[in-house]
């Protein structure tokens, strides 16, 4: 088959890489550089230079085992990393999560606290039950009234975290899904707080998975215009012409892709579909400014949570935390600067993944292969996460490639 993939993040490069021994691939993106929202850049510092996640960053031990076997087969391998979080709310001392070191251990020990901590317990064995449940029907507000969260701890507390984790507002993060909530932030009895590194940042294994698909026809800076069904072809044009294939798969974003189907008949029911999905606008400022941190250095960490009443939650990841660099990445509230130190920014439309968003993942599951026509990527099936994307790719290709080495290889091993 001629097969057209649209967008060249995970979906698309992994689509790429498990159609192109079986099929003739072109792969089509409209930036000058291949990965989506995994983009690594390189900080200099004083050791030298420091690879920075600027979009995808985490990624865990549970629900990741189809990108640890992949990452492994392309030669590569992850590194373990410790992954320490700081929590400061309006009006109180910031703690440490895991209280590994002595400043850390001291942070948590006020009966406030403590009693957070205690309402923390209970959250994750509440988690590890929606999670084993697969329950897509609970948002996070009523996953707090399932745990028997105080009022006074979700909203001060909770609520705030998981907003500043999304670069959301609250009332954007109650209405999450729990179950996508769970799973990616690891609010589970079953998840360890390490995260795992890839030297040279998560872009060397996009590079990899390129190389590694050595028969697809890769066309940067080739944006598609549109997607159109003539008779018992799809074409595909962009500003070089029109082209002609037997399937198309959509590995880009849902509003690119609704944009994208804007032609005849057959393709109206899939760019609704698009449309259905929900996102919010995300700015992610790089920097090097240490007023985004903690106050007391001590107790700086991975993850640096900032709680508020009165302000949207924030957070920032010092990205230069192995190194002690002043890396940092924040996600910006609407509206505010940058900060004077600024490196590089991203803005981002990311997926409100809501309870609702599982029966639109199933409409399009539906859709899937009418009229020649694919949607791959992370929003189209699963939760919030690296490995969905991949998820995606697989269950296409299981059905246009079902012999296919790849597929066969990859099938048993993606996290479901």
């Amino acid at each position: 088959m001629r097969i057209a993939i649209v967008g060249s993040g995970s979906a698309g490069l992994m689509s790429a890489w498990l159609l192109q021994s079986e099929h003739d691939v072109s792969l089509f993106e409209a930036s000058g550089r291949i990965g989506g929202h995994i983009n690594t850049v390189t900080v200099p510092t004083n050791l030298g230079d420091l690879p920075v996640e600027l979009g995808a960053e985490f990624v865990f031990e549970y629900g990741y085992t189809g990108l640890h076997a992949l990452v492994k087969r392309l030669g590569l391998h992850f590194e373990r990393a410790s992954l320490p979080a700081s929590i400061t709310i309006d009006g109180r001392p910031t703690f440490v999560l895991p209280p590994t070191t002595g400043a850390a251990i001291r942070s948590v020990l006020s009966p406030a606290t403590l009693r957070d901590l205690l309402w923390v317990g209970r959250l994750a064995i509440t988690g590890e039950r929606v999670a084993r449940a697969g329950d897509w029907g609970l948002d996070v507000a009523g996953l707090m009234a399932r745990a028997g969260i105080p009022r006074d701890v979700a909203e001060r507390f909770l609520i705030p975290l998981i907003a500043s984790g999304w670069g959301v507002p609250r009332d954007v993060a109650r209405g999450l899904a729990a179950y996508s909530v769970v799973r990616v932030m690891g609010l589970r009895l079953a998840h360890e707080p390490h995260n795992f590194t890839l030297a040279g940042g998560l872009s060397s294994y996009t590079s990899r998975l390129a190389a590694d698909s050595p028969r697809c026809r890769l066309l940067l800076n080739s944006p598609v215009l549109g997607v159109d069904r003539d008779q018992d072809e799809l074409v595909v044009t962009t500003d070089r012409g029109a082209q002609r294939f037997d399937a198309v798969i959509l590995a880009c974003d849902w509003h690119n892709s609704a944009r994208i189907c804007t032609g005849s008949a057959p393709l109206e029911a899939w760019r609704r579909a698009f449309e259905s999905f929900d996102d919010y606008q995300v700015r992610v400022a790089l920097h090097r400014d240490p007023s985004y941190m903690p106050t007391a250095r001590a107790l700086w960490s991975s993850g640096n949570f900032f709680l508020s009443k009165t302000l949207q939650p924030r957070n920032t990841v010092w990205s230069g935390y192995r190194w002690r660099a002043p890396v940092f990445r924040t996600w910006l509230r609407p509206g505010e600067s940058e900060p004077p130190t600024t490196l590089q920014v991203a803005n981002y439309r990311h997926i409100v993944v809501t309870p609702n968003h599982h029966g639109r993942q199933q409409q399009l599951a539906r859709l899937q292969g009418t009229a020649g026509l694919w949607a791959a990527g992370m929003y189209t099936s699963g939760v919030d996460n690296h490995e969905s994307a991949l998820r995606s790719a697989l269950r296409i290709a299981e059905r246009l490639a079902p012999n296919g080495e790849r597929v066969r290889w990859f099938s048993p091993l993606v996290s479901a």
